[in-house]
């Protein structure tokens, strides 16, 4: 896929998803949307951020890889290096 046609997609879906959430199964085992901002724990070192740290996500976004990020402080980080703990 080329980046024109990443972009498209991205641009595609956003009509109908919301950069202020993201749709998680709780412990019921039931979908529920989490709005921003939520906390998540890191699980790997990435970047300044350090294993065991518990962060803010003020916005979800969608990178050009097609990777979910979330917005921690003015910076962007992959989703999977972090583990959703809930409502802040």
């Amino acid at each position: 896929m080329s980046d024109e046609d990443k972009l498209k997609y991205i641009e595609e879906i956003f009509k109908y998803c919301k950069i202020d959430s993201i749709l998680v199964i709780n412990e019921t085992g039931s979908l529920e949307r989490l709005d921003c901002p939520f906390e998540v724990l890191v699980i790997q070192d990435v970047g300044e951020l350090k294993k065991g740290l518990i962060c803010i996500v003020r916005a979800v976004k969608l990178a050009l890889t097609l990777v979910d990020v979330y917005i921690i402080g003015n910076k962007a980080y992959y989703f999977f290096n972090f583990r959703v703990l809930g409502r802040k």
